[in-house]
């Protein structure tokens, strides 16, 4: 009661503060809110909170208001402030009863409370969403929220009170086939509910494979890299393969804070470089079969070869660095650590619709195929957004830009450090001003003026790291104390695959789709996380970044 007058209180001085602050033009409305979707982007939920407060008085009534409403308390949730994503969703289903994200909002409300473990509150919430849209999600978060409950009591319970819940039942099926003490009355509750639900038998569970893992157990990961070994000089810290070590680095640091954790890893490294003998003798032995993940191979052939082991043997395999699509096309149990060109592409694109109103775009790339094949990858998810492409074209001289048309943004693709610089440079000289998105790769941060940084340029780089983060600075310090050096991005990125996927694989392999779509995982990662959400087999978060105040700034993931 004291925590609900508290935040009454909060609600009436903010409206008491926000009614004296001068009215909006739309135009100003508008900046403020984008403003603020930047900084809720950025993870600067607080800062964004204070943006969008004043936006969501009633003297308001544009079509942006329920969305600065939506947003204000997601806002809210991010911050675990479960009780006040209630409160300031319930002004917006007062407000706009018929805005047309209601359903969204209604979910939202139903995580919040089934959070702080209001159920009935939450499944009341949940029956309130009208339509289909959202019915994986819903069924993802229910998962996600009940599968804490271990006690088969309170699951037998949850089940009488909400008879027709299909993911309730299937976890109460669940807990009661993998008991070895199960009751005659459970075996005879779990065929009823097997037959109403069509649940089927979980096999898995039923056979208890050595795919179900025990969570005290031990997750075994090959680590199939070119470490090159034979060539290998201690002496030397420019290794064309640095890269290599520093993720290895970065993983042996994630395996001591798991054992913090209590999930127990075994790192098994292998130098899986282009030459196939080892893969090849490796994949005949039968003790390698007992691993849970492969980590690599980064080249073709070797990746053919442990792909086909991974199928056979129901292992995963994870690429720790590729963009390429194709990797994952039609395979259940192969994931990208990063997203692909397409991925990032489309995400590029959802940016700039909030940078600009145009629908055209031209497109310039480098001499790389990774250039062509982003640049591309670009045009094709433009198309599909409706956005017109009126050029794309391979950039090497400044005639190459395109003067017919003015677009509404450009995309730039390269991979050489001085490439970003003289398409712009051609881009001022031929006094075209529209807002750039490119690949940060095309870009030399030390050695280009920052004023070529200060016009409306927006970089897609997965490679950023926040250094403000907490997570960073302690990753930083514990890093340096081991290895008497500052770590690499690709340490903090062996270390965050380490950490997720022994997570993941730690509550059982079965698990591992539900435990993905459940939800974005953002916390406790030096990087910006993983989200491999319905059904994605790829990392869908692309951290796009701009210089704003003097720095570079993260402004959507």
């Amino acid at each position: 009661m004291k925590r609900c007058y508290s935040l009454f209180i909060l609600l009436l001085i903010s409206q008491a503060l926000v009614a004296q602050q001068a009215t909006l033009s739309e135009r100003e409305y508008a900046l403020k809110y984008k403003k603020a979707v930047q900084l809720f982007a950025a993870q600067q939920y607080f800062e964004a909170q204070s943006e969008l407060t004043p936006l969501t008085h009633r003297k308001y009534v544009n079509s942006m208001v329920p969305y600065a409403h939506f947003y204000h308390a997601l806002c809210s949730f991010k911050q675990n402030k479960f009780f006040e994503t209630r409160i300031f969703l319930r002004q917006l289903f007062e407000r706009f009863p018929d805005w047309d994200k209601i359903d969204e909002a209604y979910y939202l409300y139903a995580n919040a409370a089934l959070s702080d473990n209001y159920v009935d509150e939450g499944m009341q919430y949940i029956n309130r969403i009208s339509g289909t849209a959202l019915k994986t999600e819903v069924e993802n978060m229910l998962y996600y929220h009940f599968s804490k409950v271990t006690d088969r009591t309170p699951l037998k319970q949850l089940n009488q009170k909400f008879p027709n819940n299909v993911i309730i039942a299937q976890l109460l099926v669940d807990n009661i086939q993998k008991s070895r003490t199960a009751s005659k009355e459970d075996l005879e509750i779990s065929d009823r509910l097997t037959n109403i639900f069509n649940l089927g038998v979980n096999q898995a569970i039923n056979k208890r494979t050595n795919s179900i893992r025990d969570p005290k157990g031990t997750v075994n990961i090959a680590v199939l890299l070119p470490f090159r070994l034979n060539d290998f000089d201690a002496s030397k810290s420019n290794r064309a393969n640095q890269y290599i070590y520093d993720m290895y680095v970065g993983m042996k640091l994630a395996k001591s804070k798991l054992e913090a954790e209590q999930i127990f890893v075994n790192i098994l490294t292998f130098d899986i470089d282009r030459d196939t003998s080892l893969i090849s003798a490796l994949v005949k032995d039968n003790q390698f079969a007992q691993v849970d993940l492969l980590i690599g191979p980064l080249y073709p052939e070797a990746n053919k070869i442990a792909n086909n082991f991974a199928k056979s043997n129901d292992v995963l395999q994870l690429h720790p660095l590729s963009n390429n699509r194709q990797l994952i096309i039609n395979e259940k149990n192969t994931f990208l650590a990063a997203p692909s060109f397409e991925t990032q592409s489309a995400k590029g694109l959802e940016y700039m619709k909030t940078q600009t109103i145009g629908r055209t775009v031209a497109i310039y790339y480098g001499n790389t195929r990774k250039d062509s094949t982003f640049a591309y990858a670009y045009r094709d998810e433009a198309i599909k957004a409706s956005i017109e492409v009126i050029t794309i074209r391979k950039f090497t001289k400044p005639e190459d830009i395109d003067t017919r048309r003015r677009p509404s943004h450009i995309f730039i693709s390269g991979s050489e450090e001085s490439f970003g610089g003289k398409v712009v440079n051609a881009l001022d000289k031929k006094k075209i001003t529209s807002p750039i998105i490119a690949a940060s790769s095309a870009f030399d941060f030390d050695a280009l003026s920052l004023n070529i940084f200060n016009r409306e340029l927006s970089l897609i780089q997965l490679d950023y790291v926040n250094r403000d983060k907490d997570d960073v600075k302690n990753f930083r310090s514990i890093f340096f104390n081991e290895q008497n050096s500052t770590p690499s991005y690709y340490s903090y990125w062996g270390y965050d695959i380490l950490l997720f996927y022994a997570r993941m694989l730690n509550n059982g392999k079965n698990q591992l789709r539900r435990s993905l779509n459940a939800i974005e995982y953002t916390q406790g990662y030096t990087l910006d996380g993983f989200d491999y959400t319905n059904g994605a087999n790829e990392n869908q978060i692309v951290p796009i970044i701009k210089y704003q105040d003097g720095k570079f700034i993260e402004v959507m993931r």
